[in-house]
């Protein structure tokens, strides 16, 4: 395991956010040998007007550096200037002033040769300027085709910013491989590494399944439950159909479900309860609660791309799954129930709904423990190590 390196970890998330991903799980694993400083979200201007009227987002106009402890230093940057994935000389200006805040906090720590691990696609200019001993863009969302989904941008000018930064690191860590296909990378620089689960959070011998949770205890049984946000990448019909099919059964959703124009059409079905975002230690109990669990994927390209660390939460609570078919997803079908159209995925919950047998639980958890967050950033680390010793030869 690489050890007592500096990392620069730059993140799209706060790191205290309700619902943890990669970043910070990954983080929470490089400090137990490693000291990092976490690049939080550099939220934009709108958000920092929000906050300074008592909303939820921090009002920190000119940026923090937060005190180090147990090899953890986090970075709020200053606010970004709106528009970046719309017009270039925004992009630009935004990466001058983050770049600027990062080099005061690294000298402040007496980072050295540091290791710069970018979870952003709009950061090609800070390559080489930082003195890193490695750069690492880690791609886990097809931001092309998800960021103009939410009126983010224009792909075009995401994928301008992302075949630049591509061009300029050392590495590429994507969570599958059908993430940046338009574009041509060296299979020595790429590495296919799906994403992970905190298997101490996410640990069946913790919960029953007869959830404690007073917002779901009264819910009839059995339930069908999704975890997760509610995007224009969740099939909305295969959901109704799902709901009709099964009305004399539960369709739980928990997590964020206004990003999806189509979502009122589930909200006027009887069988289905929007409990809303919950926070990360609370999701293992509402998920412990449902009978099948449900990736309800659609066909368009952030779809078929998708490999959600919801798959993982799902599978180490030992929940069987029914999911959408894509080739990103048949590498794990023997732990799947893979389904091609809508019918074949209602007859899949049906044969998901017998399946409580307790070893084939306790074989999806044992998958799941080969993509525990310890053996997630320890492959990271042997392809970030094995580039040092390829320089050196």
């Amino acid at each position: 395991m690489m050890e007592g390196k500096d990392i620069v970890l730059i993140s799209n998330q706060m790191l205290d956010d309700r619902y943890w991903t990669s970043k910070q799980y990954i983080t929470m694993e490089l400090i137990k040998n490693n000291r990092v400083l976490y690049v939080e979200a550099n939220y934009s201007f709108g958000k920092l007007l929000s906050g300074m009227m008592g909303k939820k987002w921090p009002v920190v106009p000119f940026g923090k550096l937060h005190d180090e402890k147990n090899n953890l230093s986090i970075l709020t940057p200053y606010p970004r200037l709106p528009y970046r994935n719309h017009f270039q000389w925004v992009g630009w200006l935004n990466q001058k002033l983050l770049l600027a805040k990062i080099r005061w906090a690294t000298k402040k720590l007496d980072f050295e040769c540091p290791i710069l691990w970018t979870f952003l696609h709009q950061t090609a200019d800070l390559i080489g300027k930082l003195d890193e001993s490695v750069a690492v863009y880690h791609c886990v969302d097809d931001w092309p085709a998800l960021l103009p989904m939410a009126g983010m941008g224009k792909p075009e000018r995401i994928c301008k910013d992302e075949k630049k930064l591509i061009s300029r690191v050392d590495l590429v860590f994507r969570v599958s491989a059908q993430l940046l296909s338009y574009l041509k990378i060296p299979n020595t620089k790429v590495f296919d590494i799906p994403n992970g689960v905190d298997i101490d959070l996410f640990n069946p011998e913790r919960f029953s399944d007869e959830s404690s949770q007073d917002d779901m205890k009264d819910i009839p049984r059995p339930i069908i439950g999704f975890s997760g946000s509610i995007g224009k990448w969740i099939d909305i019909e295969l959901l109704i159909q799902v709901s009709k099919r099964f009305e004399k059964e539960s369709l739980v959703i928990i997590g964020l479900n206004e990003k999806n124009p189509n979502i009122h059409k589930l909200q006027q079905l009887k069988n289905v309860h929007f409990l809303g975002m919950k926070s990360r230690e609370e999701v293992p109990q509402y998920i412990s609660g449902f009978d099948v669990c449900l990736m309800p994927f659609n066909r368009t390209e952030v779809g078929k791309g998708l490999l959600p660390l919801k798959m993982f939460e799902y599978l180490a609570l030992g929940k069987p799954i029914v999911a959408t078919s894509s080739e990103v997803l048949k590498q794990f079908e023997k732990v799947l129930y893979l389904a091609d159209d809508k019918d074949a995925f209602v007859q899949e919950i049906e044969n998901a709904m017998g399946d409580h047998d307790r070893t084939n639980s306790d074989s999806r958890r044992k998958y799941a423990l080969k993509y525990s967050w310890k053996n997630r950033v320890s492959d990271y680390l042997v392809a970030i190590q094995t580039f040092f010793n390829n320089k050196m030869d």
